[in-house]
């Protein structure tokens, strides 16, 4: 019975999870927080719905990354917005 109890709360624990996404906006992503976080300090390519972006990734949050461009601006860019990533 253990074994069920341990999957019911993990199970519940995901769903408050999607709902607070849902409620929140916010996208939580761990593919991309990984790709990421290993690649803070390196120079990526990041297209988004709007726009393509390069520059140096300097945080990784739950729901977004921040880069910094060649002109030396700061970009906030949510997960939600991410299409594609190099």
């Amino acid at each position: 019975m253990e074994s069920l109890s341990q999957q019911t709360e993990l199970l519940t624990e995901q769903v408050e999870s999607l709902e607070n996404q849902l409620l929140t906006g916010l996208t939580i992503n761990p593919e991309l927080t990984q790709y990421f976080e290993v690649r803070t300090g390196q120079r990526v390519r990041v297209s988004t719905t709007f726009v393509t972006l390069e520059g140096v990734v300097l945080a990784t949050a739950e729901d977004g990354v921040q880069l910094r461009e060649d002109s030396g601006d700061l970009v906030l860019i949510p997960f939600h917005n991410i299409t594609s990533v190099q």
